[in-house]
């Protein structure tokens, strides 16, 4: 590790996301910064031995000031926007080795193929696209063609695992999803409830993220996508989901129409929108170029999550 050893500079780093990536960045032997705003109270994994930085990635100030006097090998951001990534370009171009940032799958949708895999189009504004997302990466991906910005992309499917509430059927994170379940009554499904979904565990897109940073510049200009192995359909999701809670919820297959209906303030209308179309993906470039290898099932996250849940008393009835 002595030849590899990097400095790494880590945006968000008392995320849950960022700390994970710090934490394991720390492990494998970095020297390590993180950079926060001193205003997070979310959930976070122990970031012993990163040195901290507080201030805000959006203040130029602080990027001439504190940032652009230090040197770093690797700047890492996992929850980056459009002028994230051009202050970065500004301050870091020619004086690190690699930018990596984090996207989504999202950019995809709708798919036109199964799995899909980096190559599948994601520059044209869709339906159901994260567009906004597209338009940032297309400005990174411009900035390592035409300036040689060595921007190194990760595309996670929805994320799953302790700390964050999971996924449900109404197309958002709603905690009275699962205490409804916890309860024995009636939720809906969709009804594509043989609509594919994929999920990666929160601490598999970290470690693909510090597995990343020792490479060389065979990753720069490059797209990952992130994920557990395989993918399952809403049906088997909810079951798992169900076998988890020690549920009897039976299931009722309704229309997004029907679900809104019901639920209007707990349903998140462009999240079921995109829910019902096919998510499925191919992580096979990140295992031959990052030796990525996800240690976690889509089962066993869901199951990680919801227990986390139920541990920090989300799921009590209201």
């Amino acid at each position: 590790m002595a030849n590899n050893r990097k400095k790494v500079l880590v945006f968000g780093a008392t995320g849950e996301i960022g700390s994970r990536i710090a934490r394991g960045s720390v492990d494998a032997g970095h020297e390590t910064t993180g950079v926060t705003r001193g205003t997070n109270n979310r959930h976070r994994v122990d970031t012993a031995g990163v040195n901290f930085i507080t201030g805000d990635k959006k203040d130029e100030d602080f990027y001439k000031s504190v940032l652009a006097k230090n040197e770093y090998d690797v700047v890492i951001d996992s929850i980056p926007e459009t002028e994230d990534v051009q202050l970065a370009h500004k301050y870091f171009a020619g004086r690190i080795e690699h930018y990596f940032m984090c996207s989504s799958v999202g950019t995809y949708a709708p798919l036109l193929y199964l799995p899909a895999d980096e190559n599948h189009p994601w520059r044209e504004k869709t339906e159901v696209n994260f567009h906004h997302q597209s338009l940032r990466d297309e400005v990174a991906l411009t900035l390592w063609e035409k300036e040689k910005f060595s921007v190194t992309i990760f595309r996670p499917t929805n994320i799953i695992g302790p700390g964050r509430v999971p996924l449900e059927l109404w197309g958002g994170r709603s905690t009275l999803y699962f205490q409804l379940m916890r309860q024995g009554k009636t939720v809906e499904i969709p009804l594509m409830g043989n609509a594919l979904l994929q999920s990666g565990y929160n601490d598999d897109l970290a470690t693909a993220f510090v597995q990343a940073i020792p490479m060389g510049s065979e990753i720069s200009g490059e797209i990952f996508n992130i994920s557990c192995e395989k993918s399952l359909t809403l049906d088997q999701y909810f079951s798992v989901a169900r076998d988890v809670l020690k549920s009897s919820s039976p299931v009722d297959h309704v229309s997004n129409e029907e679900i809104l209906r019901r639920h209007p303030e707990e349903t998140n209308e462009g999240g079921l929108r995109y829910l019902v179309e096919h998510c499925c993906y191919d992580i096979g470039k990140a295992k031959r170029m990052l030796g990525y290898s996800p240690e976690y099932s889509m089962e066993q996250g869901l199951a990680n999550s919801l227990e986390w849940c139920l541990d920090q008393g989300l799921l009590s009835s209201r």
